[in-house]
């Protein structure tokens, strides 16, 4: 029997934008980073879910239609918390985060 190998997907990217990773999952994503496997290739769609506030999740709804309204749920949280426009939820985080950062340099100045 051949053993099959698993390799993750790199983290050195990640792992330059921890501190605004860790901001974003505590106040955004209500989850914590160290509980979450995050690499250079993962997509904020990749959290369908997390952070959705229970008022806006109807137990009857399908699978999908719960994906569909966190997508319009997260995409609203991040035009009016932190201005950035993004037409889907399928964005890698290493957009996000640099986005993020950004921002908040902007709001220093």
């Amino acid at each position: 029997m051949t053993e099959k190998q698993i390799t993750l997907a790199p983290q050195d990217h990640v792992e330059l934008y921890e501190h605004t990773a860790r901001r974003f999952f505590r106040e955004v994503l209500d989850t914590s980073f160290d509980d979450c496997l995050i690499t250079d290739e993962s997509y904020l769609s990749d959290f369908s879910s997390c952070g959705m506030p229970d008022e806006l999740a109807d137990a009857t709804s399908s699978l999908k239609e719960l994906y569909a309204a966190w997508d319009v749920w997260m995409l609203n949280e991040l035009r009016t918390r932190y201005g950035l426009e993004y037409t889907t939820t399928a964005v890698p985080l290493l957009k996000v985060f640099h986005d993020l950062e950004a921002f908040w340099t902007r709001q220093q100045h």
